[in-house]
């Protein structure tokens, strides 16, 4: 959320059109190019509507050193929300606790937007023990079957895998008597899974999530903010 004074800030940046008073509101970092899921809501491992990435493919995952100074550069223009999400699957890089505690010890509000398979007890203590702010799973069915049918070629046991991270991640901030993160449990809509938009709450509270949120699915994202990943540069 921005406070007044930055919206003033940015008013006088429009108003200038030349020099820029103020950071980016929020900022999306772009964290690694591993996956585990061929989503049919996802612009680049869906191979039906695959668009590659502009930068190296050689490069898997954004390196500590570069994380380390965006985030400090963008914490001394002012920004104070950042999201962890990306190409990939965040819990795939194999920095993402000691990232997401970074971003804490800066004073962000920080959220991480995942997919929820690879939430198992111990990822569930490490990302409480982090201090985030808001865990954000997308789900797109509320059945092994339609979750198959909205991940072609995945198992339809991971549908179940992610009730249980949920449950992991709520019975982790029941044990810690802690409010937060907020966990959300978020439902794209598309032609498939608009009929499941009554029952959502229903699961959301099953498994202990503080809200959901819904959103129509479309093949371009519009983002407001900055969107972050590692380009290539030279390797000496």
């Amino acid at each position: 959320m921005a406070t007044f004074s930055q919206k003033a800030l940015l008013l006088k940046d429009l108003l200038s059109g030349e020099i820029a008073y103020t950071g980016p509101f929020h900022a999306m970092i772009d964290l690694t190019r591993r996956y585990n899921l061929h989503c049919i809501g996802c612009r680049f491992h869906f191979p039906v509507v695959y668009r590659p990435s502009p930068s190296d493919p050689g490069i898997q995952d954004m390196d500590w050193d570069l994380y380390e100074s965006l985030c400090r550069q963008l914490h001394e223009t002012g920004t104070r929300v950042i999201f962890l999400m990306g190409e990939g699957e965040p819990l795939l890089h194999p920095g993402i606790f000691r990232m997401t505690a970074f971003a804490k010890k800066l004073g962000f509000h920080a959220a991480i937007i995942f997919n929820g398979t690879l939430v198992n007890a111990g990822a569930a203590h490490e990302l409480v023990s982090s201090g985030l702010d808001l865990f954000q799973v997308s789900l797109w069915a509320l059945n092994e079957t339609d979750y198959a049918a909205q991940h072609p070629g995945t198992s339809r046991e991971n549908f179940s895998r992610v009730l249980e991270g949920l449950r992991q991640l709520s019975m982790e901030k029941q044990k810690r008597y802690s409010r937060s993160p907020s966990i959300i449990l978020h439902h794209p809509i598309n032609s498939r899974n608009m009929q499941a938009v009554e029952t959502i709450t229903g699961l959301a509270c099953e498994t202990g999530c503080d809200g959901i949120s819904l959103s129509p699915y479309s093949h371009e994202w519009k983002v407001c903010g900055l969107y972050f990943r590692q380009w290539p540069r030279s390797r000496g």
